[in-house]
């Protein structure tokens, strides 16, 4: 285990300098940004709004950042509600960089740091503000402060692990995959068995409850509903089940880590499986903390659906792995370098596609974004009073994207008290399947005369059996660039009295999506 040089040598000094214009650079990106919030982004906005220890789908931690750096900037542009992700982002690498050097030497662990920074995943991440954005600096600092522990035995570090396991578990509850991690590695290695002996792993596991124990209480007092959200997340519901598509689609998406980097990875796992009892310290504690969230996600992945970032977690410990194993020869230096190249060609073609509405257009995920302030500013000008018309008592929308991008893009109209009905979000079910449903459901007090506005058409009759006077007005039609387009209808109803949520109704809805998949 190499030991750590003076902490402010040439590597030290060339990482701190590379993360500082990269994080300038970053920043900067997002005061031009001209891609509207993803409706997530708004949904966590509008969150921030209200201080608590828990909402609907996440834990808190993303709502009160997005709080801080609205509240310290002074405006909740996009940019200013982007701020924590950069920031974050910067963090990790300087965890990354000080767990690299602490094992492979100063320079192994600039590298290291780098490579975090310019993974295509890290990018891309750095322009929205996401619970993976605050995870893994978490994540990262945890995994160094674990090492630490390990190699010093001090108590400080253990106190430092529960603290960094305990915030990072209110930023993604992924970060519980730490303590699976951390038992394989003591299972595997005397040193951490060690470490965590004569009562410090106790005391972190206890500074780590204590931290998340208000979320927890959160949990409990409102049914468990960000719990049973995450666990909804992987649809083990046993339909659909053993996709080898699907577990193909996550494997292929670690290439977040960056090309080379993944294709490496996969020749030093296949090496140390073959070669097991030639491991070091160093290579059974980052693969303890790299194959545990892998492996479920991917078994997840085959018998349900996974997203990618699902295994995010592995990310730092892999790329530690697989910077250490290249660092440690001239030719692995060449591949190393000729990685980063790479990233970096990513990292620049990234914002030209991003922008590229034609491009960006081909992608669901940059699609979404598209559009938002001027939908919400046509359908703005539906919602306001007519003359000779009474006025809307409500604006009623059949998803969640509409409902927190209008709550998003009507903020500026409404601190200008230009006279906006309330958003509502239709209940499709009996009772709120997410947090636009939980906040804001359509109440019968205000249904005298409602603006109805569908994104998805297909839910258009079951809305219209909702009221008791309904007729379609118009179909709206909103340009994204690239030949894409919003469509929307629009309608009007009056005196809302929804129908019972029976089976019967269910029924319905069932032949309705059959009838879906037939046409």
């Amino acid at each position: 285990m190499p030991s750590a040089r003076a902490a402010f040598d040439r590597a030290t000094l060339a990482f701190l300098g590379v993360l500082i214009v990269l994080t300038w650079l970053r920043i900067e990106a997002l005061r031009l940004n001209p891609v509207g919030l993803y409706f997530d982004e708004a949904q966590y906005w509008m969150w921030s709004r209200t201080f608590d220890w828990g909402y609907f789908t996440k834990p808190p931690l993303i709502a009160w950042v997005i709080g801080a750096t609205t509240t310290l900037m002074g405006t909740d542009a996009e940019w200013a509600i982007r701020l924590g992700a950069p920031i974050a982002h910067a963090i990790a690498g300087v965890a990354i960089y000080a767990l690299a050097r602490n094992m492979y030497g100063a320079w192994a662990g600039f590298w290291a740091g780098i490579g975090y920074l310019l993974m295509p995943g890290v990018v891309f991440s750095s322009n929205l503000i996401s619970t993976d954005a605050l995870l893994l600096p978490l994540w990262s600092l945890a995994l160094f402060a674990m090492w630490r522990l390990v190699v010093t035995r001090a108590w400080i570090w253990a106190i430092a692990l529960g603290l960094f396991v305990g915030v990072g578990s209110l930023a993604k509850y992924a970060m519980l995959y730490f303590i699976l991690c951390t038992a394989l590695a003591a299972y595997w290695m005397p040193p951490v068995r060690q470490a965590l002996a004569k009562g410090r792993g106790i005391i972190a596991f206890f500074i780590a409850l204590a931290v998340l124990t208000p979320n927890i209480i959160w949990n409990v007092e409102h049914g468990f509903a960000t719990a049973r959200h995450t666990a909804a997340n992987a649809r083990l519901d046993g339909s659909d089940m053993f996709n080898l598509d699907e577990l193909f689609e996550f494997v292929s998406g670690q290439m977040l880590l960056g090309p080379i980097i993944f294709f490496v990875l996969i020749g030093f796992a296949w090496r140390a499986w073959r070669r097991a009892s030639g491991l070091s310290d160093e290579d059974k504690f980052l693969i303890s903390y790299m194959l545990p969230p892998f492996l479920i996600v991917a078994t997840i992945a085959f018998i349900s659906r996974a997203n990618a970032n699902w295994a995010a977690v592995a990310y730092p410990a892999a790329l530690i792995w697989a910077t250490g194993g290249l660092f440690a020869t001239s030719k692995g230096r060449k591949w190393l370098v000729t990685a980063m190249a790479l990233n970096v060609l990513i990292a620049v073609a990234f914002p030209f596609a991003a922008l590229d509405p034609v491009i960006a257009n081909r992608f669901k995920g940059l699609r979404t974004t598209q559009g938002w302030e001027e939908t919400a500013h046509e359908i703005a000008l539906r919602a306001a009073p007519q003359p000779g018309e009474p006025p809307f008592t409500a604006v009623l929308v059949d998803d969640r994207v509409t409902y927190f991008e209008l709550a998003y893009y009507w903020r500026n109209a409404r601190r200008a008290e230009v006279p906006l009905p309330p958003v509502r979000m239709w209940l499709l079910h009996g009772e709120a399947q997410n947090s636009a449903e939980s906040t804001d459901p359509m109440r019968p007090e205000e249904g005298g005369r409602v603006l109805v506005v569908h994104l998805t058409p297909d839910y258009l009759p079951f809305v219209a059996g909702d009221f008791t006077v309904f007729r379609t007005v118009e179909h709206l039609t909103v340009p994204l660039g690239g030949s894409v387009n919003r469509e929307l209808e629009i309608s009007v109803g009056e005196g809302f009295a929804p129908a019972p949520r029976d089976e019967a109704f269910a029924q319905r809805l069932r032949d309705q999506r059959d009838q879906n998949r037939r046409d």
